[in-house]
């Protein structure tokens, strides 16, 4: 069976849209960090890079099976808020996004990320092995004006939902 293609580029989009998503993906490769590009939100990326974005989507929009509308993964239920609640530092276009946690291989953070607020689009996924370094971290530069909110996923308590914030 061949593999399937990335999907199309969405021509809806605006071109502020793909501007902003172009600005945050060259502000985070100038700050030396990594980036894989939403399909939605720009020039498509390698098909590896899909997965990261496929799997923060499906976390967020899990259903028990039959149970449509019931998630599978409701944000900030279940766990120390301490210890989950995904922490933002901003400093001028630099943004940190962390949380005290630990890192080991029965307890961690799997993944980071930052959704734009206007759009609802993640804009921006780390990855992170169990073997990651604590408090787990993740750093980019990101445009004046910018609304972001962060997320985290735990694999022993789920989704995690941070307040929302801006850039100046």
């Amino acid at each position: 069976k061949p593999r399937s293609s990335p999907p199309p580029q969405n021509d809806s989009l605006s071109p502020d849209l793909s501007r902003r998503a172009a600005a945050v993906k060259a502000a985070v490769l100038a700050a030396g960090g990594v980036v894989a590009a939403s399909p939605l939100v720009g020039s498509p990326a390698p098909a590896a890079a899909y997965s990261i974005f496929d799997q923060v989507r499906a976390i967020e929009s899990a259903n028990y099976i039959g149970q449509i509308g019931k998630p599978k993964y409701p944000p900030n239920v279940s766990g120390d808020p301490e210890k989950h609640l995904p922490r933002v530092t901003v400093e001028g276009t630099d943004v940190t996004l962390s949380v005290p946690h630990v890192m080991t291989e029965e307890h961690f953070i799997q993944f980071l990320w930052l959704k734009d607020e206007k759009t609802n689009d993640v804009v921006l996924v780390k990855a992170m092995p169990p073997t990651e370094p604590s408090p787990p971290t993740m750093r980019a530069r990101v445009p004046s004006g910018a609304q972001l909110r962060p997320y985290l996923f735990c694999n022993l308590h789920g989704l995690w939902k941070g307040e929302p914030f801006s850039v100046a």
